[in-house]
């Protein structure tokens, strides 16, 4: 009996064994077709009472988490800049990590992204694998294809006699000396605050200075979700994993970024480009 036992035991293992190698070649597959596909579009509607009315309607590509480098070739960014071009946006945003870690990732970026433009501007913030990178070549990245890097900076747009306040600030993981100074989101008169702040946790932080809407990335969505079985990543440093939050009269938006980290796969988390509109109305959203 002890030998039978032993037999279908190992017998048993086997085949669990055999199981989890192809569930796994499976998911690594499927996760890496994911992480390597052309970004779907995600169309977001964000609306705030205080918006003013000049800017009812305002579209702003938001690009997150591009994360250039091996996993993110030029050929790669190419087709992602051209799906952002074909949105026509009034405005379009960098929300951090826009290299991986090498400093060689700053050329790849570069070269992707060289000349684009906005009728209201293009503008871009740091993340934490742009520290990696370096802070400072990060941001003459951003300047080198057109962006005005906003790190602990404002930028004031203008539509007819409205002003909204374009605000950015570092990253929660920037080395020391450096970091988010929120503060900025009151050192200019307008009359609305939009905030690019990398990492979603910001936004308790961004909020209690007034931002009225914050975008941020940082999470990829969890990279590896399973919401069936309510298995994400993102969950182990966030409540705040995708899409639209609202607390009080303070929405955020959090995006899927384009690219991945060390972990060259998604899966049950595609990668996404954001058309964010803004309307003027009761807080609200659709994603």
């Amino acid at each position: 009996m002890r030998a039978i036992t032993y037999l279908t035991t190992r017998r048993n293992l086997i085949h669990k064994g055999t199981f989890a190698l192809v569930g796994g070649a499976i998911l690594g597959r499927s996760g890496w077709l994911e992480a390597t596909e052309l970004p779907l579009l995600k169309s977001v509607w964000l609306s705030h009472p205080a918006l003013p009315k000049a800017f009812d309607g305002l579209r702003i590509a938001q690009v997150a988490d591009v994360h250039a480098g091996a996993f993110m070739p030029p050929e790669r960014l190419a087709r992602v800049r051209e799906l952002v071009e074909r949105l026509v946006p009034d405005l379009v945003v960098f929300t951090g990590d826009q290299l991986d870690r090498r400093e060689v990732d700053a050329e790849i970026f570069v070269h992707g992204f060289a000349g684009i433009s906005a009728p209201m501007g293009v503008f871009g913030i740091l993340g934490n694998h742009d520290h990696l990178a370096g802070g400072e070549l990060a941001m003459r990245a951003l300047e080198a294809v057109g962006a005005t890097p906003l790190v602990n900076q404002t930028a004031v747009l203008q539509r007819r006699r409205s002003q909204l306040l374009l605000a950015g600030v570092d990253d929660l993981d920037a080395p020391p000396g450096s970091g988010p100074d929120y503060s900025v989101l009151a050192s200019t008169p307008a009359d609305f605050r939009l905030l690019l702040c990398h990492q979603p946790n910001g936004w308790v932080a961004g909020r209690l200075a007034g931002a009225e809407i914050t975008l941020s990335g940082h999470t990829h969505g969890g990279q590896i979700a399973l919401p069936t079985r309510g298995v994400n990543l993102a969950r182990l440093g966030t409540r705040y994993i995708a899409g639209p939050y609202h607390r009080g009269d303070a929405v955020l938006y959090v995006s899927r970024g384009v690219g991945v980290g060390a972990v060259p796969l998604r899966f049950g988390s595609p990668p996404e480009v954001d058309l964010i509109t803004l309307r003027c109305g009761p807080i609200a959203s659709t994603s």
